[in-house]
């Protein structure tokens, strides 16, 4: 599997644990002592970035995180099946007034800002 690739389902699967979890914050989850907690720590850090920047320098703040959400953090117990995030995407685009390639670009930058917490957050 290619690093890319790699990165990519770490990251869905950091967003989905979070969401499973109930999405608690910062603080909760340095107290939970938990085995992948720069993960959950990321995924905390994105949400709180992307909103942050909502009002101020990035108006698609909120609908990145509108997107992440909806298709990564719906039913977080069960298992992605194959094209399922596909599906979600063009749902989510028809529902939203979003392109599919947006959609994606999306979760894409999501991803992205998740990589760089991650790595500032690496002991």
């Amino acid at each position: 599997m290619s690093e890319s690739k790699r990165d990519r389902d770490r990251a869905t699967e950091a967003f989905r644990r979070w969401a499973l979890l109930g999405m608690p914050d910062p603080e909760t989850i340095r107290r939970m002592r938990y085995k992948r907690a720069a993960d959950l720590l990321a995924c905390a850090s994105v949400f709180a970035a992307l909103r942050d920047r909502q009002g101020r320098t990035n108006a698609a703040g909120e609908e990145i995180v509108r997107a992440v959400v909806a298709i990564y953090m719906q039913e977080p117990w069960r298992p992605l099946r194959r094209g399922e995030v596909g599906a979600r995407a063009m749902r989510f685009a028809l529902e939203y007034p979003a392109d599919r390639s947006t959609v994606f670009r999306w979760l894409d930058k999501a991803r992205k800002l998740w990589a760089e917490f991650r790595r500032d957050l690496r002991p």
